[in-house]
């Protein structure tokens, strides 16, 4: 796996940006251009429009040379205004108004786009040409070059300020850029890490939570499973080496017993029933630890189903009521009640609850009274299992729901260590815990599930 930093190209984001904003800056400024152009000329020709119209009304009520007189009033009164006027009688020659263009120059009617010359350059004009029905042409003069210059400025500035904007867009771009190829550095410098072995490697996650850290939480959380996972399996595997060389190596010391010429045929007989019983005890544990795997892992939830935990812990006590009191203790099962019903895996609950009652019924010692119970409280349903017997010191409660945990003094009994964990993995199985807790006297063990009714 390489180990070079992520970099930043510069041309690709440069490419990708002018190519993006080529574009974007031709579309805005050919919009701002169309559209302001659209609205000026639109109300200019108005004006125009609307001048002509008074203009040929005028001469209609007043005549030609009354028209004429006012147009050259006109003139004089502004000569340098946006809309200038002439008066052309029916041979040509100009009556009054402006004196812009001859009128051969002039189209025979409607508007056209034209240069003039005035004050010593050719400026462009709009003009708008009226033939009259009392006779003479009436023609509106439009000068647009202050109309053209505006336009120019506007597009000039639209385009000022779309440089600006996308120049903005593109530093902003290419910080965010900056940001995310630090954000990614680290998530991969991370699996880095654990690519190379490193299973308590972690992301750094801050306290703004942006979605980079979600991602961190989310990566670190598979992280963190996975290392329980790995970690439980190397525990498993230890522990397998470790607790079944012993009844693998007592199971071939009685067969090697069995398979002696002289033995007599009855000790032989006890000798296989010997190493029997050792491969019997080698597949419980295999199979337990198999459950707690499973379980551990999450593989048993395609089990779960409904299971009335009502009677789940009166039949598994009615079946373990003769353990108890085959141990000189006394058991009190569960009150009778309403059905309570949750999903759950039933094979490894009754497996669990068995477990309980059967360590109690191993440690709690002659005359200990054995309680099993179902709870309800806070939303939380619990199964207990309590006895008043010896219990177990607070300082190593924690310690025992390991596998293959025994106390000292519990040693010398049979057992494997694995009923307690067998336990702890049903209660993770379905979103609970273990508790063990002070009976006062004795020990309460209590599955403490998830209430999924």
């Amino acid at each position: 796996m390489s180990t070079a930093p992520l970099r930043l190209r510069p041309r690709t984001v440069i490419a990708l940006m002018l190519a993006v904003a080529i574009p974007a800056l031709a579309v805005g400024l050919l919009t701002v251009d169309r559209i302001g152009e659209a609205i000026i000329a639109e109300r200019q020709r108005a004006v125009a429009a609307a001048a002509r119209d008074y203009f040929v009304a005028f001469a209609h009520e007043e005549g030609l040379t009354p028209l004429a007189r006012a147009l050259d009033l006109r003139e004089r009164t502004d000569p340098q205004g946006a809309f200038r006027y002439a008066l052309y009688g029916a041979d040509g020659r100009r009556l009054g108004g402006a004196d812009l263009t001859p009128a051969e120059g002039l189209p025979p009617s409607g508007e056209a786009r034209m240069k003039i010359p005035s004050e010593g350059r050719n400026a462009p004009w709009r003009v708008m040409v009226q033939p009259l029905s009392t006779g003479g042409t009436l023609v509106v003069y439009e000068d647009i070059s202050e109309r053209i210059a505006f336009r120019r400025a506007l597009v000039a500035s639209a385009g000022v300020a779309l440089l600006a904007a996308i120049g903005v867009v593109t530093l902003a771009a290419l910080w965010l850029n900056r940001r995310l190829l630090d954000r990614m550095e680290t998530l991969a410098a991370t699996a880095h890490r654990i690519a190379e072995g490193d299973l308590s490697a972690r992301t750094e996650i801050h306290p703004k939570g942006d979605v980079f850290d979600r991602l961190g939480e989310s990566m670190n959380g598979m992280l963190d499973r996975i290392e329980e996972l790995m970690t439980g399996m190397r525990t498993i595997t230890d522990s397998l080496a470790h607790d079944l060389r012993s009844p693998l190596t007592r199971m071939r010391a009685d067969l090697s017993q069995a398979l002696e010429p002289d033995l007599p045929e009855r000790n032989r007989q006890e000798a296989i029933a010997l190493a029997h019983d050792e491969a019997d005890r080698a597949l419980a544990m295999l199979s337990a630890l198999m459950d707690i795997a499973r379980a551990e892992a999450g593989l048993s939830r395609d089990m779960m189903e409904p299971v009335d935990l009502s009677v789940l812990v009166a039949e598994v006590g009615e079946l373990f009521a003769p353990v108890v009191e085959d141990a000189g203790q006394t058991f009190v099962p569960p009150e009778p009640r309403a059905p309570l019903v949750v999903q759950g895996h039933e094979l490894i609950l009754r497996q669990a609850v068995g477990n309980l009652l059967h360590n109690a019924a191993q440690h709690a010692g002659p005359g200990a009274e054995v309680r099993l119970m179902l709870e309800e409280a806070g939303g939380r349903i619990r199964i207990v299992v309590s006895d008043t017997g010896p219990g177990i010191p607070e300082e190593h409660r924690g310690r025992v729901r390991e596998r293959f945990v025994r106390l000292d003094e519990a040693r010398s009994r049979p057992g494997g260590g694995l009923g307690l964990a067998i336990a702890a993995a049903c209660a993770k199985l379905h979103d609970g815990v273990l508790d063990l807790e002070d009976a006062h006297p004795g020990l309460r063990v209590v599955i403490d599930l998830a209430d999924t009714r």
